[in-house]
């Protein structure tokens, strides 16, 4: 069984049926741990944490039994028991899918409820295929979020919090996080941390003074400098995102977000940024402006090919996707396209 999209975020949120095994995948790391997380909490409401095992892929490589051990093992202390799996080589498939097999087989009957996290799973993927296939776990294929995905998410967690926001604020906040849910949810907590007993709706002067007090976001002003031609700024700008830990192909989908700015403001002749998402402040148009005169339909669009082809060379197994993402970001900021 499987599920992609809203209606695998759906599942997480509220998950249907008897099943007790759940891949969630996706190109965002941060979305499908959170996911996870969600999920997790709604089969254990109260878990004990001595009842949630975490296993990685060089645990099932010292011990391939271990896993098969654990889905089995019932609690000393009473309650229900969740193994979470994450798994990043191709080569730990094996061990969960022969696991999986003997479920369907009935020859393993698991105690514990039990979630595999995995990142981005081509349509051959044997990993996938099998939980695809799986008559006892549903496969959750998760896409990174979009603005009106990021906008529904933030309006949510803000609800929940009583912090009232308006509408420009929450357009300009949105607009301007990065791509990576857990990078999100980081600059989300701060806004939340800054409206506590604020009194008040939070203003678009408030985001952008909250903005002004943090450290550089690293490829968001990768993008920019790049596009602006600032090449300088932009090789320490990605190399600060990256050296932090920062996805490669979340760098690369920022960057995608930022170009459509710009074919944007190409397309309709704009003659302010506001508009524009994520916007331009009258204070920084000139600038911007100016920048344009570099980017015409057809530089536009071999931008946005040398995106598809970075994107789908970090895919590939073994790909050195820091290197591709700097290389492409110093090829846009000197305009060798």
């Amino acid at each position: 069984m499987k599920q992609a999209g809203p209606r695998a975020l759906a599942f997480c949120e509220k998950p249907q049926g008897a099943t007790k095994i759940a891949l969630i995948f996706g190109a965002d790391p941060g979305l499908v741990s959170t996911s996870a997380d969600t999920l997790a909490q709604h089969w254990l409401p109260s878990p004990d944490p001595f009842n949630i095992i975490k296993l990685h892929d060089d645990d099932l490589k010292r011990d391939p039994q271990m896993l098969a051990d654990e889905l089995l093992a019932r609690s000393l202390m009473g309650g229900e028991r969740l193994v979470r799996v994450r798994v990043d080589k191709d080569a730990s498939s094996k061990y969960l899918l022969e696991i999986l097999a003997d479920v369907d087989k009935d020859v393993l009957r698991p105690e514990a409820f039990w979630i595999i996290e995995a990142g981005e799973l081509n349509k051959t993927n044997k990993l996938r295929v099998g939980f695809e296939g799986s008559k006892s776990a549903i496969a959750l294929q998760l896409y990174a979020d979009g603005e009106a995905a990021v906008a529904d998410f933030v309006t949510k967690r803000l609800a929940a919090a009583r912090i009232a926001i308006e509408p420009q604020a929450l357009a300009i906040f949105t607009a301007d996080l990065p791509g990576d849910r857990r990078l999100a949810l980081s600059e989300l907590e701060k806004l939340e941390l800054y409206a506590i007993d604020l009194g008040r709706a939070v203003t678009p002067t408030d985001v952008a003074q909250l903005a002004s007090a943090e450290q550089p976001r690293g490829a968001d002003d990768a993008a920019d400098a790049a596009i602006m031609g600032d090449a300088p700024q932009a090789t320490l700008s990605i190399n600060r995102y990256l050296d932090a830990g920062g996805n490669p192909i979340s760098a690369l989908r920022t960057l995608h977000f930022r170009m459509l700015r710009v074919s944007d403001a190409v397309a309709s002749s704009a003659g302010t940024g506001m508009r524009l998402r994520p916007p331009v402040f009258d204070k920084e148009w000139p600038t911007f402006s100016r920048a344009l005169r570099d980017w015409d339909a057809a530089a536009i669009h071999r931008a946005f090919t040398r995106l598809y082809e970075a994107e789908k060379s970090c895919k590939q197994a073994g790909a050195p996707s820091d290197a591709i993402v700097k290389n492409l970001i110093h090829r846009i900021a000197i305009r060798t396209l």
